[in-house]
C-alpha cells in the first residue's frame, strides 16, 4: 500500500508540473501601430518557435492605429510594452508621459510616398489630399520628409488628412478618398504592383531614424524589473531566431501582409531584417534626429537629450 501511495503521489506530481508551468506564464500586451509590422512578425515567429514560452511569456500583440493613441494606451496601463516611433514618443514625453525607450526595433525610416496612378510628379500632387494616421506620428514625419524631397510645403501645398493606420490608408488610396499616402516596405510594394505610383522612396536613402522603438512605463521598470530583464532576454532570442530563420519569417510576413506574393514578402523581410538591430538597441543618432524635428514645432524639445529618453540597462 505504501508503494502504491508513492506511485500515485509521483503520478500526481508529474501531472501537475505542466499545469504549474502554464500557470507561471506572464501574459503581456504589446502595442503596435501596424498589423504587418516588424514586431508583429518577430513576436509571431518567436511564439510559434516556443521562445516566448521558454522564457515564461504569453504575448498578445495589440494593433492600435497611430503612435499618439498607442502612447495613451501605454500610459493608461492598457499595454505592458509599446512598439512605436521616436517622434510620437518624444511628443508624449514632453507632455509628461513617464516612460522610457528600452530597445530598438526599426532603426531606419522604411517609408515610401505612394500616389494614385494618375499622379506621377510633384506638380500633379500639389493641392491634393494625402492620408496619414495622426499628426505627430511617425508617418507624419515621413510624409514631411518626402514632401521636402519633392520641394512641396506640407502646410500650404497639400491637404493632410488623419485617416488611420497603414491598411486604412492603403484602402483609402485605392478607393480614391486620398490622392497619396506614405506606406512601409511591404504595402508600398503591393501598391506599386496594383498600379499606384512611387513618388519618393525614403527606404533607399537609408535614413537613420527611430521608426519603431520598444517602450515601457517607468513604473514597470521599477516595480517589475525582473520581468523586464527576462523579457529583454526573450526579445534578443527572438531577434536571432527571426534573422536566422528567413523562410519561416517570410511565411509569417506573407500572412500578416495578406498576400500570396512571396516576392513582396521577401522584399519586406529583407528591409526589416536589415533595420532590426542585432543587439536590440535603439539608434541614438536616429533619436537625436527625431528630437530636432520635434523641436521645430515645440521649443521644449530643445532642452531634452537622448539620454533622458532611454534606459538600456535591461538589455542583456
Amino acid at each position: 500500500m505504501r508503494k502504491l501511495g508513492w506511485a500515485f503521489a509521483t503520478l500526481a506530481i508529474a501531472l501537475l508540473i505542466p499545469l504549474r508551468s502554464f500557470a507561471q506564464l506572464t501574459t503581456l500586451r504589446i502595442g503596435t501601430n501596424a498589423g504587418a509590422s516588424t514586431e508583429a512578425a518577430l513576436f509571431g515567429v518567436a511564439k510559434d518557435a516556443g521562445i516566448l514560452r521558454q522564457n515564461q511569456f504569453d504575448v498578445d500583440v495589440v494593433y492600435i492605429a497611430g503612435g499618439t493613441l498607442s502612447m495613451q494606451a501605454l500610459v493608461g496601463k492598457s499595454l505592458d510594452f509599446l512598439c512605436t516611433g521616436g517622434t510620437p514618443f518624444v511628443y508624449a514625453y514632453l507632455e509628461g508621459a513617464q516612460a522610457k525607450i528600452i530597445g530598438g526595433i526599426n532603426n531606419r525610416l522604411p517609408y515610401a510616398l505612394i500616389a494614385s496612378g494618375n499622379i506621377s510628379s510633384a506638380k500633379q500632387l500639389k493641392g491634393k489630399k494625402i492620408g496619414i494616421s495622426r499628426f505627430g506620428s511617425t508617418d507624419d514625419f515621413a510624409l514631411k520628409m518626402a514632401l521636402s524631397e519633392l520641394g512641396l510645403n506640407p502646410k500650404s501645398d497639400v491637404t493632410i488628412l488623419q485617416i488611420g493606420g497603414p491598411a486604412t490608408r492603403f484602402s483609402a488610396l485605392k478607393a480614391g478618398s486620398v490622392d497619396a499616402t506614405v506606406l512601409t516596405t511591404g504595402l508600398a510594394q503591393i501598391a506599386v504592383k496594383n498600379g499606384q505610383n512611387l513618388l519618393v522612396d525614403l527606404i533607399e536613402k537609408d535614413i537613420e531614424y527611430q521608426q519603431v522603438a520598444l517602450i515601457a512605463r517607468e513604473e514597470s521598470l521599477k516595480t517589475r524589473a525582473d520581468m523586464v530583464k527576462r523579457f529583454m532576454k526573450a526579445y534578443l532570442e527572438a531577434i536571432r531566431y527571426y534573422k536566422g530563420h528567413r523562410d519561416v519569417a517570410i511565411k509569417k510576413t506573407m500572412i500578416l501582409l495578406k498576400t500570396n506574393d512571396r516576392e513582396i514578402a521577401e522584399i519586406d523581410y529583407n528591409q526589416r531584417a536589415r533595420t532590426l538591430p542585432d543587439d536590440g538597441r535603439p539608434t541614438v543618432k536616429g533619436l537625436q534626429f527625431a528630437l530636432e524635428d520635434v523641436a521645430r514645432d515645440n521649443p521644449k524639445a530643445k532642452n531634452l537629450t537622448v539620454q533622458q529618453l532611454i534606459d538600456l540597462s535591461f538589455i542583456p
